[in-house]
C-alpha cells in the first residue's frame, strides 16, 4: 500500500538523523494498529543489519517509548533500560501533525 510506503520512508528518514552515530535504519515496517515498529538496523561496524521492535504509544501530548525487542539480548537490554518509558513532547503542532501521520 502507498500509504505504508511513505509512513516507512517518513520514518526511516526522522529517526536516520538521530541514529547516524551508530549506523543506519535501512529499513522501517511501522503497524499503528499493533502501536509497534519494526526497523531493520545496520550498527557501524556489523555486516548484517538487526532487526529492532519498538511498541509505542501516541498520546495527544507526547510520543511514548513502551517497550524495545531485538535479536540481540543485550541491545533489548540497553535500551529498555535508557529508553523504556521515554517521553518525546509534542506540544509542538508541527511535531503533533507528524506523528499523527507517521504512527
Amino acid at each position: 500500500m502507498a500509504l505504508d510506503a511513505i509512513r516507512s520512508m517518513g520514518v526511516k528518514m526522522l529517526l536516520n538523523k538521530y541514529f547516524a552515530d551508530y549506523g543506519e535504519i535501512v529499513g522501517v515496517e511501522v503497524e499503528p494498529k499493533s502501536n509497534q515498529a519494526v526497523l531493520q538496523v545496520l550498527l557501524k561496524g556489523e555486516k548484517a543489519p538487526l532487526w529492532l521492535q519498538v511498541d509505542y504509544q501516541v498520546e495527544p501530548d507526547a510520543f511514548v517509548v513502551v517497550n524495545f525487542r531485538c535479536e540481540r539480548e543485550w541491545i533489548t537490554s540497553v535500551l529498555n533500560r535508557f529508553l523504556s518509558g521515554k517521553r518525546f513532547d509534542l506540544s509542538n503542532s508541527v511535531a503533533q501533525a507528524a506523528v499523527n501521520m507517521l504512527f
